[in-house]
């Protein structure tokens, strides 16, 4: 039985821990070390992925150590190198560690002997840790995040790691060998990188030391359906998952340099067949390096910590429904009620097309993906105007004798195709007279009194929605009878007074008064837009229909909405003082990240993001 053990420090590989006992056991012979550590003295000394450690718990437990799972978990390369490999490679790697029956075998298991991403030759340390390490402990030791492959930067301290003259895996395998102030020397050249490479690296090193001290574990098929998501939803994969491969490849170069992908040796050359990049973006049927599992996801704009939540996700380019029906001539316009979207691609760009179909009969479609809350609201082209909208178009120009152009703003229509539909005379007023039998008729109103009758306690519209065919029939052949033999509509009818529209401008004003402000504090910016304001009060299609009669509320309008510039400036304030609270360094590619500026921005929103930068670089100092 040993009798003393040192502690074992935080970040503390096991291969450090196991070589400050040898130092502090005065053994003579590393092989004595081994025994009195593992019952044998022909186990090596291996830095990341060490083997039976069952043996060796069971001689140190009278110590109280910290647990087994706790000596791999935070004290090896485990997570770093499992975390993306399948379950049953975790379990055999997991007991591998622990029994040790096939020596040799884990780092196989892992992939990483056939990766083409070199470890160190040698252990490196950061100078401010050792430092700090002899200051409170009276010695330094290695630790275990500075060894990971792909951290090149202590990021406590921001400081380049060293290499010290101790090398990874030494010739003799047997020998573990402590860090000291002698093996750990200062007088080192560092490296010369840009300002956004440094930035960047620093980035991939919390990253990667966060997952190799984390129980994560991915599913292989939840990292491609990840993958699949977020290449959709940023535009590089269309709906069907097919990846635009030279577009990624040239867009996520830019994205890094190829100074920093040199260093971390991940370069991408999209003409190579075999390019990782390529690979990895399809059905994974290998392993990957976990420092190109980083760059893949940070590039794809998000984390460690975020990336295990769109293992389920499926792309939806246009958003989940129901669907908003865009018919002006319909009364439930702008209101959610198309419950599903059709999605197709388009042949020339391979974009999402989506085709929305409402029971009104209007049928229209737009090119995706949406990008924004507005664009749900937007046409791209109608494929069929239906009978709601003719009927509409019909009664403005032959009843109310509207001009073509009056009908087309009131319609949201082309003024080619307003005459194209009043000139085809297609409303028929009596379907009876038409077939010269009432007995179609007779027999559609009775179904739907029938139906009525039969659901006394659900509302027309959802009547409605069960029997559009039937409904929308009675509708354009036989309006003024449905009007006055639905119940909803007989409920309302009596509602005929005339609107007091002075009262109504300073009711409205003082609600999109405190929907602004509402919409002010939502915690991410959102734009204040006429749209937005509307649809949060449940009034859009008063503000787009009659503003005219609501001067002042168009005034308190035009003062609160946003332009596009206005509403960057915003986002870059909120996006600042959001990284400066969360204590990260607010400089430009933070800011503009956070706040969703990946297009070309103007003069005065660059301006604003330099003062940003200015302001809360004055406030750290002064701290």
């Amino acid at each position: 039985m040993l009798a003393f053990f040192p502690a074992l420090y935080e970040d503390e590989l096991l291969y450090s821990w196991f070589a400050r006992y040898h130092v502090r056991s005065c053994n003579l012979s590393p092989k004595v070390t081994m025994a009195e550590l593992y019952g044998s003295s022909s186990v090596m000394a291996v830095p990341d992925l060490p083997a039976h450690l069952r043996q060796v718990y069971g001689r140190l437990k009278h110590f109280d150590p910290p647990g087994i799972d706790e000596w791999i978990g935070q004290h090896t390369f485990f997570h770093y190198y499992t975390t993306f490999a399948k379950k049953d490679v975790r379990d055999r790697v997991f007991t591998e560690m622990l029994e040790g029956t096939s020596p040799g075998s884990i780092h196989m298991m892992t992939g990483a002997m056939a990766s083409s991403v070199s470890e160190s030759s040698v252990f490196r340390f950061c100078p401010k840790c050792a430092d700090e390490d002899i200051k409170q402990y009276g010695e330094t030791y290695w630790h275990m995040s500075h060894q990971l492959p792909g951290v090149l930067i202590c990021p406590k301290h921001k400081h380049f790691l060293l290499n010290s003259s101790v090398s990874f895996r030494g010739k003799n395998k047997y020998v573990f060998h402590a860090a000291t102030i002698p093996n750990c020397k200062r007088s080192q050249g560092l490296p010369m990188y840009s300002e956004k490479t440094m930035q960047k690296l620093l980035i991939i090193a919390k990253e990667l030391i966060q997952f190799a001290h984390t129980d994560l574990s991915f599913t292989r098929s939840g990292v491609e359906q990840a993958y699949k998501y977020l290449l959709q939803k940023q535009g590089y994969a269309t709906i069907s998952g097919s990846v635009d491969q030279h577009t990624l490849a040239q867009q996520f170069s830019r994205f890094y340099g190829r100074e920093l992908l040199e260093a971390v040796q991940s370069p991408v050359n999209s003409d190579n067949p075999s390019c990782w990049l390529k690979a990895i973006t399809r059905k994974q049927r290998k392993a990957f390096h976990p420092i190109r599992h980083i760059l893949l996801i940070h590039f794809l704009g998000e984390s460690i910590d975020t990336f295990y939540r769109y293992g389920s996700q499926t792309y939806k380019p246009f958003g989940l429904p129901p669907y908003p029906c865009l018919n002006p001539a319909a009364d439930h316009y702008l209101q959610p009620v198309i419950p599903n979207v059709k999605e197709t691609i388009c042949t020339d760009t391979r974009k999402p097309v989506g085709t929305f179909t409402c029971s009104c009969g209007f049928i229209y479609s737009r090119r995706g993906p949406d990008h924004s809350e507005e664009d749900r609201y937007k046409v791209g082209h109608v494929k069929q105007f239906g009978p709601v909208w003719q009927d509409k178009l019909h009664d403005l120009i032959h009843t109310k004798k509207l001009g073509y152009y009056a009908a087309a703003k009131q319609l949201k229509a082309d003024i080619g195709t307003v005459k194209k539909y009043a000139n085809q005379r297609q409303i028929a007023k009596d379907n009876s007279k038409k077939a010269g039998s009432t007995l179609p008729l007779e027999s559609k109103r009775e179904q739907w009194l029938f139906l009525q009758k039969e659901n006394p306690k659900i509302s027309v519209t959802e009547v409605r929605k069960c029997h559009q065919a039937l409904y929308a029939w009675l509708y354009r052949h036989d309006r003024q009878w449905l009007q006055k033999n639905s119940l909803r509509m007989n409920k309302t009818a009596v509602k005929n007074q005339r609107v007091n529209w002075v009262e109504r401008d300073q009711e409205l004003v003082k609600e999109i008064k405190d929907a602004v402000n509402k919409l002010l504090k939502f915690p991410k910016p959102v734009r204040i837009n006429r749209s937005r304001i509307g649809k949060k009060i449940g009034k859009l299609a008063l503000l787009e229909r009659h503003l005219a009669k609501l001067p002042q509320t168009n005034v308190y309008l035009n003062q609160v909405t946003e332009s596009v510039e206005q509403f960057q400036i915003r986002r870059v304030r909120w996006a600042a003082k959001t990284l400066y609270n969360q204590h990260q360094d607010v400089v430009a590619w933070r800011i503009q990240r956070l706040a969703g500026l990946y297009k070309d921005i103007g003069e005065k929103v660059n301006r604003e993001i330099d003062a940003q930068m200015d302001s809360y670089s004055n406030r750290r100092k002064e701290v």
